[in-house]
């Protein structure tokens, strides 16, 4: 157990190495805020075409997985409304959006790190390798988070705390799988409904648009790396 939460662990602090590596970094252009947003597009859309609906669907639910995927595109919207209330102009126009990436991806770590905790009941060396896995596309994930939050005037040290919680949630998410173990199959294919219905629509709603007022050409490269970087953790 204490083998499963260390790599867990590691594998949600990749978010804020991600982060970190955006720091250092001063001068925001609009051609790399268009980059940076097309990245998290890719990532995201990389995310649920190779990773989250095929492994729900894989549990044969699929009345579940779409009950899912309704709900988590239905509570992002209302998450998209109520913070748009509180935010408004352009600079918090990105920091709303920096919360809804980092809502989506939280929401997406739980299940990742309940997926660690299957995995290990297969075979350990099958929980490694599911963690290494996360902690590869945790970077961009992080990065996606960070990237408008930074641009919208948010202090490094607040941006970096933040990301630390969402990191936490990956290994949150392996101890609630080894707590629920037996009943994973009904459960899990429910969740990762939820968290490919946010990224859905963070990707249609939220991200691409960003990215196309920012650069319409300059997002088309980060959401290729964006999908390559998915590609290659997930297959390689």
């Amino acid at each position: 157990m204490a083998y499963l939460l260390i790599i867990s662990l590691l594998a949600g602090l990749c978010t804020a190495a991600g982060a970190v590596l955006l720091f250092v970094k001063r001068q925001w252009s609009n051609r790399s805020l268009a980059v940076f947003l097309g990245l998290a597009a890719g990532v995201m859309t990389a995310v649920v075409v190779f990773d989250l609906l095929p492994s729900a669907f894989l549990y044969f639910r699929s009345l579940n997985v779409i009950m899912g995927i309704a709900l988590g595109g239905a509570v992002l919207f209302l998450a998209d409304k109520i913070l748009l209330h509180r935010f408004s102009g352009q600079e918090q126009s990105l920091i709303t959006l920096g919360y809804l990436i980092m809502l989506g991806i939280a929401l997406h770590d739980l299940p990742e790190g309940m997926a660690i905790a299957l995995g290990s009941e297969l075979k350990a060396r099958t929980g490694a390798v599911i963690a290494l896995g996360i902690a590869i596309h945790n970077i961009p994930e992080g990065m996606a988070i960070a990237a408008p939050l930074i641009m919208g005037g948010m202090k490094k040290s607040k941006v970096l705390l933040k990301i630390m919680l969402v990191a936490m949630v990956t290994p949150a998410g392996t101890l609630l799988g080894l707590g629920a173990v037996r009943s994973l199959p009904e459960i899990l294919p429910f969740l990762l409904g939820v968290a490919a219905g946010i990224m859905i629509y963070l990707v249609l709603f939220q991200l691409w648009p960003q990215a196309g007022l920012k650069g319409p050409r300059s997002r088309w490269l980060g959401f290729a790396a964006g999908i390559i970087i998915i590609i290659a953790a997930t297959y390689l």
